[in-house]
């Protein structure tokens, strides 16, 4: 558990480093304004934290996929204001512009989710179809 946890946190820390580097590069140019190296990095630990703990919840086979899905978007909810506090308003002039992206990943990513659970289903009967064909044969 821990060692897919942890590969899951390294692939987070690392893009996240990556997408804080360009923020902070865009601030800094556009605004003449120097962010603290300590303060985004640990928001960046932080957020890498969070992500990881929603995915893995997310990606869980046990209970109902849906609930894992809305618990993993529960849980995403205070990186928001991690990234709020990291950059202010130095970035983002209002919090709708992110709660308006996480809703809109959110239903895309339980559309897909909710079809390809229902094609998963369909392949289990169907194969479970096949086996009884096969016992009756036998």
């Amino acid at each position: 558990m821990m060692k897919k946890y942890s590969g899951i946190f390294l692939k987070f820390l690392f893009i996240i480093n990556i997408i804080y580097i360009i923020l902070a590069t865009i601030v800094y140019r556009r605004l003449d304004i120097r962010l603290t190296f300590v303060r985004l990095e640990i928001g960046v630990l932080i957020i890498s934290l969070i992500l990881s703990l929603a995915t893995y919840i997310m990606k869980l086979e046990k209970g109902n996929s849906i609930v894992n899905v809305i618990l993993g978007y529960i849980i995403i909810v205070p990186s928001l204001y991690v990234v709020r506090n990291n950059f202010g308003t130095y970035l983002f002039r209002s919090v709708w512009l992110i709660y308006i992206l996480m809703v809109v990943v959110g239903i895309i990513y339980g559309v897909v989710l909710y079809v390809l659970n229902k094609k998963y289903k369909d392949e289990v009967k169907h194969l479970n179809e096949l086996l009884e064909e096969k016992k009756k044969q036998e």
